[in-house]
């Protein structure tokens, strides 16, 4: 998938509605389901990973989160999951991620929802699928790139350290390379992209932890 197919991938996202609910589905992995769903390959301190109809249990290592599985961490607590197309995903502390499945018919991107924290973004190579990740205020969309997302309150932060990160929102779109990033207000109005300085990035990298 091209970077632009991505940027109008997100927009039909954008359209559907920023938020809306899905159903949840078993948390556990079956054979020869299709390759959307994480599996936990690290946990620091408690977290929980909920399905509707498979309730809820600790996040532990192998634990395979199914399409519209949801996980929470708690306070001081990191999770790490290994996700189809060659991401890894490391959700940070006091945050709510879902597994929203495989985009655009069953095929490419992941999609993930970001409801509240931190997490960050890893691809392991150039030829991986992407990834599109939505929140309370805005949608990004990016493939093989290195990058870090924040909710707080409705409103988001996108931070990319590289590659390329296409944001889109109610208000407009935009678009982050290596060491930008960009706040979103909670009604979805993109403020000017900046060049994030050192100590805003340290903060980032240290409720995420060394795994991003």
């Amino acid at each position: 998938m091209t970077d632009r197919n991505l940027l109008f991938a997100c927009l039909a996202v954008l359209t559907l509605g920023l938020g809306a609910p899905v159903a949840a589905q078993s948390s556990e992995p079956r054979p020869g389901s299709p390759p959307g769903t994480c599996i936990v390959t690290r946990v620091d301190g408690p977290a929980i990973v909920s399905a509707r109809g498979a309730g809820a249990r600790p996040a532990e290592i192998g634990l395979g989160l199914g399409r519209n599985a949801k996980l929470r961490t708690r306070a001081g607590a990191r999770v790490t999951l290994a996700c189809a197309g060659g991401l890894e995903v490391v959700v940070g502390p006091d945050s709510e991620v879902d597994v929203v499945g495989l985009l655009d018919g069953g095929s490419r991107p992941l999609g993930l929802r970001l409801i509240d924290g931190i997490a960050g973004f890893l691809f392991a190579s150039e030829d991986d699928h992407g990834v599109q990740v939505r929140t309370p205020s805005a949608v990004a969309a990016v493939r093989s790139t290195q990058w870090a997302m924040q909710v707080d309150r409705r409103a988001s932060a996108i931070f990319t350290r590289e590659g390329t990160v296409f944001v889109v929102t109610r208000s407009g779109d935009t678009r982050l390379g290596p060491g930008e990033g960009v706040d979103v207000a909670r009604s979805g109005r993109l403020r000017p992209v900046t060049r994030w300085g050192q100590p805003r990035i340290d903060r980032l990298g240290a409720l995420l932890g060394p795994d991003w």
